[in-house]
């Protein structure tokens, strides 16, 4: 006597379930790797010490001459980190309604 053919939902059941397991587990590779690169490759994580830096022989210093602004000699600064108007005048803001 012939054996019991699957239908086909029950078939089509395995495949997808086979193809949830496989998308499952390359998800979590793919997890997996790119918490490895980002442990690798995270400053924090590095097995040789970097050298801090010191001020340049140059004769150079940072400095601040007291107008908000800090020079380290690069040319790039915060500047004061105030967030007020630099002006006296106040923004005009006008509203109506009809």
């Amino acid at each position: 006597m012939k054996e019991a053919r699957p239908s086909r939902t029950e078939e089509a059941c395995r495949r997808a379930s086979r193809a949830k397991s496989a998308l499952g587990a390359g998800a979590a590779a793919a997890f997996l790797a790119v918490g490895a690169l980002a442990w690798v490759t995270h400053p924090g994580s590095s097995g040789s010490s970097q050298a801090t830096s010191s001020p340049s022989s140059t004769g150079t210093t940072a400095s601040d001459d007291g107008d908000g602004y800090y020079d380290d000699g690069s040319g790039f600064s915060y500047g004061s980190g105030s967030v007020s108007p630099s002006g006296g005048s106040q923004p005009q803001v006008g509203t109506s309604v009809s």
